[in-house]
Protein backbone atom coordinates (compact mmCIF):
# COMPACT_ATOMS: atom_id res chain seq x y z
CA UNK A 1 0.00 0.00 0.00
CA UNK A 2 1.60 3.29 -1.17
CA UNK A 3 1.28 6.57 0.63
CA UNK A 4 -1.62 7.52 -1.64
CA UNK A 5 -3.42 4.29 -0.84
CA UNK A 6 -2.30 2.36 -3.95
CA UNK A 7 -1.36 -1.27 -4.36
CA UNK A 8 0.42 -2.50 -7.49
CA UNK A 9 0.05 -6.06 -8.78
CA UNK A 10 1.88 -7.41 -11.85
CA UNK A 11 0.41 -10.47 -13.52
CA UNK A 12 0.35 -12.25 -16.89
CA UNK A 13 -2.63 -11.51 -19.11
CA UNK A 14 -4.05 -12.18 -22.52
CA UNK A 15 -1.75 -9.60 -24.15
CA UNK A 16 1.13 -10.70 -26.48
CA UNK A 17 4.24 -12.38 -25.07
CA UNK A 18 6.11 -9.07 -24.53
CA UNK A 19 3.12 -7.47 -22.82
CA UNK A 20 2.15 -7.42 -19.16
CA UNK A 21 -0.89 -6.02 -17.37
CA UNK A 22 -0.28 -3.56 -14.54
CA UNK A 23 -3.22 -3.23 -12.18
CA UNK A 24 -3.33 0.01 -10.19
CA UNK A 25 -5.83 0.19 -7.32
CA UNK A 26 -6.40 3.72 -6.13
CA UNK A 27 -8.46 3.46 -2.97
CA UNK A 28 -8.12 7.11 -2.07
CA UNK A 29 -9.46 8.50 -5.34
CA UNK A 30 -11.92 5.88 -6.55
CA UNK A 31 -15.58 6.59 -6.11
CA UNK A 32 -17.60 4.04 -7.99
CA UNK A 33 -15.05 1.58 -9.42
CA UNK A 34 -12.19 0.01 -7.51
CA UNK A 35 -9.49 -0.66 -10.10
CA UNK A 36 -8.06 0.33 -13.46
CA UNK A 37 -5.81 -1.79 -15.62
CA UNK A 38 -3.07 -0.43 -17.82
CA UNK A 39 -1.22 -2.69 -20.22
CA UNK A 40 2.54 -2.17 -20.24
CA UNK A 41 4.48 -3.35 -23.26
CA UNK A 42 8.24 -3.66 -22.89
CA UNK A 43 9.77 -1.23 -25.40
CA UNK A 44 12.27 -2.29 -28.01
CA UNK A 45 14.87 0.44 -28.56
CA UNK A 46 14.90 1.58 -32.21
CA UNK A 47 18.13 2.33 -34.06
CA UNK A 48 19.43 5.90 -33.68
CA UNK A 49 17.55 8.41 -35.82
CA UNK A 50 19.62 9.83 -38.71
CA UNK A 51 20.52 13.51 -38.45
CA UNK A 52 19.59 15.64 -41.47
CA UNK A 53 22.19 17.81 -43.19
CA UNK A 54 22.33 21.40 -42.03
CA UNK A 55 20.95 23.66 -44.75
CA UNK A 56 18.77 26.78 -45.02
CA UNK A 57 15.04 26.34 -45.31
CA UNK A 58 13.68 26.50 -48.84
CA UNK A 59 10.35 24.70 -48.97
CA UNK A 60 8.32 23.67 -45.94
CA UNK A 61 10.01 20.40 -44.94
CA UNK A 62 8.06 17.24 -44.36
CA UNK A 63 7.31 16.37 -40.71
CA UNK A 64 9.92 13.60 -40.77
CA UNK A 65 12.69 15.78 -42.20
CA UNK A 66 13.86 17.10 -38.84
CA UNK A 67 14.77 14.41 -36.28
CA UNK A 68 16.17 16.35 -33.35
CA UNK A 69 14.90 14.86 -30.05
CA UNK A 70 11.72 16.35 -28.67
CA UNK A 71 11.26 17.26 -25.01
CA UNK A 72 8.55 15.09 -23.44
CA UNK A 73 7.11 15.56 -19.94
CA UNK A 74 5.51 12.55 -18.24
CA UNK A 75 3.09 13.54 -15.48
CA UNK A 76 1.71 10.76 -13.27
CA UNK A 77 1.62 10.29 -9.50
CA UNK A 78 2.46 6.60 -9.85
CA UNK A 79 6.25 6.14 -9.95
CA UNK A 80 6.05 2.72 -11.62
CA UNK A 81 4.01 4.09 -14.50
CA UNK A 82 6.27 7.15 -14.86
CA UNK A 83 9.40 5.01 -15.09
CA UNK A 84 7.95 2.50 -17.56
CA UNK A 85 6.58 5.21 -19.87
CA UNK A 86 9.85 7.15 -19.54
CA UNK A 87 11.83 4.09 -20.62
CA UNK A 88 9.68 3.75 -23.71
CA UNK A 89 9.89 7.46 -24.62
CA UNK A 90 13.67 7.48 -24.24
CA UNK A 91 13.75 4.46 -26.52
CA UNK A 92 11.97 6.60 -29.11
CA UNK A 93 14.92 9.00 -28.99
CA UNK A 94 13.36 11.83 -26.99
CA UNK A 95 14.45 13.71 -23.87
CA UNK A 96 12.29 12.90 -20.85
CA UNK A 97 11.18 15.04 -17.89
CA UNK A 98 9.14 13.70 -14.97
CA UNK A 99 6.53 15.15 -12.62
CA UNK A 100 4.26 13.55 -10.02
CA UNK A 101 1.63 16.33 -9.81
CA UNK A 102 0.18 19.06 -11.94
CA UNK A 103 2.02 21.64 -9.83
CA UNK A 104 5.36 19.94 -10.50
CA UNK A 105 4.46 19.77 -14.18
CA UNK A 106 3.93 23.54 -14.30
CA UNK A 107 7.30 24.04 -12.66
CA UNK A 108 8.99 21.82 -15.27
CA UNK A 109 7.23 23.75 -18.01
CA UNK A 110 8.48 27.07 -16.66
CA UNK A 111 12.03 25.74 -16.31
CA UNK A 112 12.32 24.24 -19.79
CA UNK A 113 10.40 24.56 -23.09
CA UNK A 114 8.55 21.32 -23.73
CA UNK A 115 6.96 19.78 -26.81
CA UNK A 116 4.72 16.95 -25.59
CA UNK A 117 3.08 16.29 -22.22
CA UNK A 118 1.73 12.85 -21.26
CA UNK A 119 -0.73 13.78 -18.55
CA UNK A 120 -2.66 11.83 -15.93
CA UNK A 121 -5.84 13.37 -14.53
CA UNK A 122 -6.21 12.03 -10.98
CA UNK A 123 -3.24 13.43 -9.05
CA UNK A 124 -2.76 15.10 -5.66
CA UNK A 125 -2.27 18.87 -5.20
CA UNK A 126 -3.31 19.73 -8.77
CA UNK A 127 -5.09 17.41 -11.16
CA UNK A 128 -4.62 17.21 -14.91
CA UNK A 129 -7.69 19.29 -15.73
CA UNK A 130 -6.40 22.20 -13.63
CA UNK A 131 -3.00 21.90 -15.33
CA UNK A 132 -4.66 22.15 -18.76
CA UNK A 133 -6.75 25.11 -17.64
CA UNK A 134 -3.69 27.04 -16.46
CA UNK A 135 -1.72 26.23 -19.62
CA UNK A 136 -4.64 27.39 -21.76
CA UNK A 137 -5.09 30.59 -19.74
CA UNK A 138 -1.41 31.55 -19.66
CA UNK A 139 -1.10 31.67 -23.48
CA UNK A 140 2.67 31.16 -23.15
CA UNK A 141 2.57 27.62 -24.46
CA UNK A 142 0.17 27.68 -27.42
CA UNK A 143 1.93 24.81 -29.21
CA UNK A 144 2.17 22.39 -26.30
CA UNK A 145 0.87 18.98 -27.39
CA UNK A 146 -0.96 17.38 -24.44
CA UNK A 147 -1.96 13.72 -24.43
CA UNK A 148 -4.20 12.80 -21.51
CA UNK A 149 -3.94 9.22 -20.24
CA UNK A 150 -6.46 8.52 -17.50
CA UNK A 151 -8.76 5.88 -16.07
CA UNK A 152 -11.56 8.46 -16.17
CA UNK A 153 -13.30 7.30 -19.32
CA UNK A 154 -16.67 9.04 -19.34
CA UNK A 155 -17.68 11.12 -22.34
CA UNK A 156 -17.88 14.20 -20.12
CA UNK A 157 -14.27 13.76 -18.97
CA UNK A 158 -13.02 13.30 -22.53
CA UNK A 159 -14.86 16.37 -23.79
CA UNK A 160 -13.66 18.42 -20.81
CA UNK A 161 -10.02 17.47 -21.39
CA UNK A 162 -10.15 18.25 -25.10
CA UNK A 163 -11.94 21.56 -24.53
CA UNK A 164 -9.26 22.52 -22.01
CA UNK A 165 -6.61 22.20 -24.71
CA UNK A 166 -5.55 18.54 -24.79
CA UNK A 167 -4.80 17.24 -28.28
CA UNK A 168 -5.54 13.59 -27.48
CA UNK A 169 -7.26 11.54 -24.78
CA UNK A 170 -6.29 7.93 -24.04
CA UNK A 171 -8.17 5.86 -21.48
CA UNK A 172 -6.64 3.31 -19.15
CA UNK A 173 -6.11 0.43 -19.55
CA UNK A 174 -4.10 0.91 -22.77
CA UNK A 175 -1.22 -0.86 -24.45
CA UNK A 176 2.18 0.75 -24.73
CA UNK A 177 2.03 0.09 -28.46
CA UNK A 178 -1.00 2.36 -28.73
CA UNK A 179 0.61 5.01 -26.53
CA UNK A 180 3.74 4.95 -28.69
CA UNK A 181 1.61 5.37 -31.82
CA UNK A 182 -0.20 8.37 -30.33
CA UNK A 183 3.11 9.94 -29.29
CA UNK A 184 4.34 9.54 -32.86
CA UNK A 185 1.24 11.30 -34.13
CA UNK A 186 1.96 14.12 -31.69
CA UNK A 187 5.59 14.14 -32.81
CA UNK A 188 4.56 14.63 -36.44
CA UNK A 189 2.26 17.48 -35.47
CA UNK A 190 4.92 19.16 -33.30
CA UNK A 191 7.65 18.85 -35.95
CA UNK A 192 5.42 20.13 -38.72
CA UNK A 193 4.31 23.08 -36.59
CA UNK A 194 7.95 23.94 -35.86
CA UNK A 195 8.83 23.69 -39.55
CA UNK A 196 5.97 26.02 -40.45
CA UNK A 197 7.08 28.54 -37.83
CA UNK A 198 10.65 28.47 -39.13
CA UNK A 199 9.40 28.90 -42.67
CA UNK A 200 7.13 31.76 -41.63
CA UNK A 201 10.03 33.50 -39.87
CA UNK A 202 12.17 33.06 -42.97
CA UNK A 203 9.47 34.45 -45.24
CA UNK A 204 8.93 37.42 -42.92
CA UNK A 205 12.66 38.10 -42.92
CA UNK A 206 12.80 37.86 -46.71
CA UNK A 207 9.81 40.21 -46.98
CA UNK A 208 11.64 42.94 -45.06
CA UNK A 209 15.17 42.35 -46.37
CA UNK A 210 16.87 43.87 -49.39
CA UNK A 211 18.27 40.76 -51.06
CA UNK A 212 21.44 42.36 -52.43
CA UNK A 213 22.68 44.28 -49.40
CA UNK A 214 21.02 42.48 -46.48
CA UNK A 215 19.66 45.79 -45.18
CA UNK A 216 15.99 46.43 -44.56
CA UNK A 217 14.02 47.22 -47.71
CA UNK A 218 11.91 50.31 -48.34
CA UNK A 219 8.62 48.70 -47.34
CA UNK A 220 9.84 47.55 -43.93
CA UNK A 221 11.64 50.83 -43.35
CA UNK A 222 8.51 52.87 -43.93
CA UNK A 223 6.46 50.59 -41.64
CA UNK A 224 8.98 50.86 -38.81
CA UNK A 225 9.63 54.53 -39.43
CA UNK A 226 5.91 55.26 -39.14
CA UNK A 227 5.83 53.54 -35.74
CA UNK A 228 8.87 55.48 -34.53
CA UNK A 229 7.53 58.77 -35.87
CA UNK A 230 4.24 58.30 -34.02
CA UNK A 231 6.12 57.49 -30.82
CA UNK A 232 8.41 60.50 -31.18
CA UNK A 233 5.53 62.84 -31.99
CA UNK A 234 3.42 61.61 -29.08
CA UNK A 235 6.12 61.78 -26.42
CA UNK A 236 8.08 64.71 -27.89
CA UNK A 237 11.20 62.62 -28.40
CA UNK A 238 13.84 63.69 -30.92
CA UNK A 239 13.96 61.74 -34.16
CA UNK A 240 16.14 62.41 -37.18
CA UNK A 241 16.13 61.03 -40.71
CA UNK A 242 19.19 60.81 -42.94
CA UNK A 243 18.88 60.35 -46.70
CA UNK A 244 22.06 59.22 -48.48
CA UNK A 245 22.82 58.75 -52.16
CA UNK A 246 26.00 57.42 -53.82
CA UNK A 247 27.38 60.12 -56.10
CA UNK A 248 27.62 59.36 -59.82
CA UNK A 249 26.70 55.74 -59.27
CA UNK A 250 25.59 55.33 -62.89
CA UNK A 251 29.15 56.06 -63.97
CA UNK A 252 30.37 53.25 -61.69
CA UNK A 253 28.06 50.78 -63.45
CA UNK A 254 28.94 52.10 -66.89
CA UNK A 255 32.70 52.02 -66.35
CA UNK A 256 33.23 49.00 -64.11
CA UNK A 257 30.14 46.91 -64.81
CA UNK A 258 27.08 46.03 -62.79
CA UNK A 259 28.90 43.30 -60.85
CA UNK A 260 31.22 45.94 -59.41
CA UNK A 261 28.28 48.26 -58.93
CA UNK A 262 26.67 45.56 -56.77
CA UNK A 263 29.92 45.18 -54.85
CA UNK A 264 29.93 48.91 -54.14
CA UNK A 265 26.35 48.75 -52.85
CA UNK A 266 27.23 45.85 -50.53
CA UNK A 267 30.37 47.52 -49.17
CA UNK A 268 28.61 50.83 -48.63
CA UNK A 269 25.77 49.03 -46.83
CA UNK A 270 28.15 47.30 -44.45
CA UNK A 271 29.96 50.57 -43.82
CA UNK A 272 26.70 52.29 -42.87
CA UNK A 273 25.88 49.44 -40.51
CA UNK A 274 29.29 49.54 -38.86
CA UNK A 275 29.09 53.28 -38.17
CA UNK A 276 25.55 53.40 -36.79
CA UNK A 277 24.08 52.25 -33.50
CA UNK A 278 22.38 48.89 -33.23
CA UNK A 279 18.99 50.53 -32.60
CA UNK A 280 19.19 52.81 -35.65
CA UNK A 281 17.06 51.76 -38.60
CA UNK A 282 19.08 51.46 -41.82
CA UNK A 283 17.59 50.56 -45.19
CA UNK A 284 18.29 50.52 -48.88
CA UNK A 285 15.53 52.83 -50.06
CA UNK A 286 15.99 52.13 -53.75
CA UNK A 287 18.80 51.96 -56.31
CA UNK A 288 21.78 53.72 -54.74
CA UNK A 289 19.68 55.53 -52.10
CA UNK A 290 19.90 54.69 -48.40
CA UNK A 291 17.95 55.89 -45.38
CA UNK A 292 18.98 55.97 -41.74
CA UNK A 293 16.44 56.66 -39.00
CA UNK A 294 18.23 57.90 -35.89
CA UNK A 295 16.17 57.32 -32.76
CA UNK A 296 16.41 59.77 -29.85
CA UNK A 297 18.70 61.96 -31.96
CA UNK A 298 18.51 65.73 -32.41
CA UNK A 299 19.39 67.53 -35.63
CA UNK A 300 22.86 68.63 -34.55
CA UNK A 301 23.78 65.10 -33.47
CA UNK A 302 22.36 63.68 -36.70
CA UNK A 303 24.71 65.98 -38.61
CA UNK A 304 27.66 64.47 -36.74
CA UNK A 305 26.48 60.95 -37.60
CA UNK A 306 25.95 61.81 -41.26
CA UNK A 307 29.40 63.38 -41.49
CA UNK A 308 30.91 60.24 -39.98
CA UNK A 309 29.08 58.11 -42.56
CA UNK A 310 30.21 60.36 -45.40
CA UNK A 311 33.86 60.15 -44.33
CA UNK A 312 33.69 56.35 -43.86
CA UNK A 313 32.29 55.79 -47.35
CA UNK A 314 34.86 58.09 -48.91
CA UNK A 315 37.64 56.09 -47.21
CA UNK A 316 36.59 52.89 -49.00
CA UNK A 317 38.80 51.66 -51.84
CA UNK A 318 37.54 49.22 -54.47
CA UNK A 319 39.84 47.11 -56.63
CA UNK A 320 39.34 46.58 -60.36
CA UNK A 321 41.61 45.21 -63.12
CA UNK A 322 41.80 48.71 -64.56
CA UNK A 323 42.86 50.13 -61.21
CA UNK A 324 41.45 51.02 -57.78
CA UNK A 325 38.58 53.47 -57.47
CA UNK A 326 36.57 55.23 -54.77
CA UNK A 327 33.04 56.56 -54.35
CA UNK A 328 31.46 59.36 -52.35
CA UNK A 329 28.03 59.95 -50.86
CA UNK A 330 25.83 62.96 -50.31
CA UNK A 331 23.49 63.21 -47.33
CA UNK A 332 20.37 65.19 -46.45
CA UNK A 333 19.01 65.42 -42.90
CA UNK A 334 15.63 66.32 -41.42
CA UNK A 335 14.38 66.19 -37.85
CA UNK A 336 10.96 65.83 -36.23
CA UNK A 337 9.86 69.26 -35.13
CA UNK A 338 7.75 69.79 -32.01
CA UNK A 339 6.83 73.30 -33.12
CA UNK A 340 4.38 72.36 -35.88
CA UNK A 341 2.43 69.28 -37.01
CA UNK A 342 4.40 66.96 -39.22
CA UNK A 343 4.00 63.57 -40.87
CA UNK A 344 6.45 60.86 -41.83
CA UNK A 345 5.85 61.73 -45.48
CA UNK A 346 6.79 65.35 -44.74
CA UNK A 347 9.91 64.22 -42.89
CA UNK A 348 10.99 62.08 -45.87
CA UNK A 349 10.36 64.98 -48.24
CA UNK A 350 12.40 67.37 -46.09
CA UNK A 351 15.38 65.00 -45.95
CA UNK A 352 15.08 64.48 -49.71
CA UNK A 353 15.12 68.24 -50.30
CA UNK A 354 18.24 68.57 -48.16
CA UNK A 355 19.85 65.78 -50.20
CA UNK A 356 19.07 67.65 -53.44
CA UNK A 357 20.78 70.71 -52.02
CA UNK A 358 23.86 68.64 -51.13
CA UNK A 359 23.96 67.27 -54.67
CA UNK A 360 23.76 70.68 -56.29
CA UNK A 361 26.36 72.16 -53.96
CA UNK A 362 29.01 69.81 -55.25
CA UNK A 363 28.19 66.39 -53.75
CA UNK A 364 30.24 64.52 -51.11
CA UNK A 365 28.69 66.69 -48.41
CA UNK A 366 26.03 66.83 -45.71
CA UNK A 367 23.11 69.28 -45.74
CA UNK A 368 20.35 69.70 -43.19
CA UNK A 369 16.81 70.85 -43.83
CA UNK A 370 16.23 74.30 -42.40
CA UNK A 371 12.69 75.03 -43.59
CA UNK A 372 13.81 77.42 -46.31
CA UNK A 373 15.23 74.77 -48.63
CA UNK A 374 12.73 74.46 -51.45
CA UNK A 375 13.36 72.84 -54.81
CA UNK A 376 13.96 75.73 -57.17
CA UNK A 377 13.19 75.50 -60.88
CA UNK A 378 16.92 75.22 -61.57
CA UNK A 379 17.26 72.25 -59.25
CA UNK A 380 14.04 70.64 -60.37
CA UNK A 381 15.17 70.72 -63.99
CA UNK A 382 18.31 68.78 -63.12
CA UNK A 383 18.74 65.20 -64.21
CA UNK A 384 18.11 63.29 -60.98
CA UNK A 385 20.38 63.23 -57.97
CA UNK A 386 23.36 61.39 -59.43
Amino acid sequence: MGRWGKSVELRHSHFPLDTFALTVKDEAQQIGSTAGTMAIKQPVSPPPLPQPPSQPLQDVPSPSAEKAPLDVLIVDDDQTIREMVARMVRGMGHAVYLAATGREALQRLQEHPLDIVLLDIMMPEMDGFEFCRIVQTEKRWPDLHIIIASARDTLEDKVKGLELGAADYLTKPFSMTELKARIRVGERIVRYRKALKEQQALLEYMAREDKLTGLYNRRHFEERAQEEWLRAHRYYHPLSLVFGDIDHFKKVNDRYGHAYGDKVLKEVSQTLLQHCRSNDLIARYGGEEFTVLLLETRLEDACVVAERLRAAVKALTFTHPSGPFQVTMSFGIACVSSEEPQSLTALLEEADKALYVAKHKGRDRVEQYTGSQLITPALASGTGKA
